[in-house]
């Protein structure tokens, strides 16, 4: 009897135990990359960070390609849906579903970090409130990727030099940019790009720096491009409903963190960024600057994409690209 009730006693402490460390919310939060990858590592760190800070109360669990049925066109309607919880899409990769926002894009309008802080700041809510009355997400967070260049087996050293090539591409303004300039536009899935270099499906991809070395693309790549033309936006999003249905003090951590992480992100992504070039080159890979004329034409050929894309996506687009000019030039 004194066994039983000591059995009976253990086993109703452990009740309690596993209902008081018990999450009042659960969520789930989705990086489109490898676990391995600067974007999926920030954003476990992000998401162990305020469980912890929330005492466990809420918990949210980071899950990274591969870990949930998901590529990166699926995030936003993902997280819409409250399949998803919280996400990281990029803006050029959510185009098809919000292009008005994926400002960012265009070619040579914003390509260095100062100047995409700056401009963050002048986009203020804009997108939170496009993505909030379309999908019924909340944006908790803008931060960049770093110069997007041109990676390939085969030297690329002039823009003439892209005419005919078969380049990864992907948001729908890559592929506008690479048919004005002789090349063949492919869009792939960041999970699709090596293995289509490795079988040579595509010449070159374009990406930066940062995300061919986690990538590990030196081993195919020797060669890279650096044209710098546009920074990718990524955000950070959360199903509305989810946001609001934490408790205010819950909602007010969550709030605080954003606040404090972001300068992480753009700090991390800088310095990730420096230390991927170096690895690039120390695996061989090297890296051509366009000759000044060259750039220069470059720049006054695209340039008329600017008006093209506001004209295609109307006012709020409009809006987007005259305060980013403003604050990265």
């Amino acid at each position: 009897m004194k066994i039983t009730k000591v059995l009976a006693l253990s086993a109703s402490i452990f009740v309690m135990a596993g209902a008081a460390s018990a999450a009042e919310f659960e969520w789930r939060f989705f990086t489109y990359v490898s676990p391995s990858d600067f974007h999926a590592k920030m954003n476990k760190a992000f998401a162990e960070d305020i469980t912890k800070a929330t005492g466990g109360r809420l918990e949210i669990t980071h899950f990274a390609a591969g870990e949930l049925p998901y590529k990166s066109g699926d995030v936003l309607k993902a997280v819409a849906t409250n399949q998803i919880q919280m996400g990281q899409v990029g803006a050029g990769l959510a185009a098809g579903d919000a292009p008005e926002i994926d400002v960012f894009s265009v070619p040579f309008l914003c390509t260095s970090y100062a100047g995409f802080a700056k401009a963050v700041d002048a986009i203020g809510d804009i997108p939170d409130e496009v993505l909030k009355e379309k999908f019924g997400v909340r944006v908790l967070m803008n931060w960049p990727i770093p110069g997007q260049n041109i990676w390939s087996a085969s030297k690329i050293e002039t823009i003439a030099d892209l005419r005919d090539k078969k380049i990864r591409t992907w948001n729908p303004l890559q592929v506008e940019m690479l048919k004005i300039l002789g090349g063949n536009p492919t869009s792939l899935d960041p999970a699709e790009v090596v293995p289509a270099l490795q079988r040579g499906v595509v010449d070159g991809a374009i990406t930066s720096a940062l995300s061919a070395n986690d990538w590990k693309a030196y081993d195919i790549v020797k060669f890279g491009f650096m044209l710098n033309f546009t920074m990718a936006h990524q955000i950070t999003l959360v199903n509305s409903d989810a946001l609001d249905g934490l408790p205010e003090d819950l909602r007010k951590i969550v709030s605080d963190k954003v606040a404090e992480w972001t300068p992480r992100y753009f700090e991390g992504s800088e310095e990730a960024n420096e230390a991927a070039l170096k690895n690039m080159q120390a695996n061989g890979v090297t890296l051509t600057d366009p000759k000044p004329e060259d750039l220069a034409e470059v720049r006054k050929t695209l340039a008329p994409l600017w008006k093209q894309w506001t004209d295609a996506n109307g006012p709020v687009a409009a809006d987007l690209l005259q305060r980013v000019d403003t604050a990265c030039n």
